[in-house]
């Protein structure tokens, strides 16, 4: 059993120790440290200032490509790697059935974009050489 001298020592070395961490903590911030935020800040919003007009321009780019897209026909998705297993119209849109191999799957994404359709929905049915691919579209310019 350790005397109880050693003991207070003990405890009053510990108590030093989280009283110096605790001084540590709430030293205020340096002033180097304040202007380097502060600049970092004034780079940020500098940056920030400069992406917005390129957002616009994104947004009307955007609306000409949609302007120009081509037309949706359900037969444009039976091609080579894919069938088209059924088209359901519904209102802007539909449900689009494919079997289709693992490669042709994101073509396909690619391919509904191009036609100005949004997929509201989607299920894919993995089987061992094709997939079913179940779709729920809807027109882009249909709100």
């Amino acid at each position: 059993m350790q005397r109880p001298e050693r003991w207070h020592a003990g405890l009053a070395g510990l108590l030093l120790m989280a009283a110096g961490g605790v001084a540590f903590l709430l030293q205020p911030e340096p002033a180097s440290q304040s202007v380097a935020w502060k600049q970092q800040q004034v780079v940020r919003i500098a940056r920030w200032q400069s992406v917005m007009p390129l957002r616009a321009a994104l947004n009307v780019a955007a609306d000409a490509t949609l302007a120009t897209t081509k037309p949706f026909s359900p037969v444009d998705f039976q091609r080579p790697g894919a069938e088209l297993m059924s088209w359901t119209p519904a209102g802007r849109g539909g449900e689009l059935v494919l079997e289709s191999i693992w490669e042709q799957v994101p073509s396909v994404f690619t391919l509904l974009a191009e036609r100005g359709m949004r997929v509201v929905a989607f299920s894919l049915q993995a089987g061992e050489t094709r997939h079913v691919l179940t779709l729920q579209l809807e027109g882009i310019n249909a709100e």
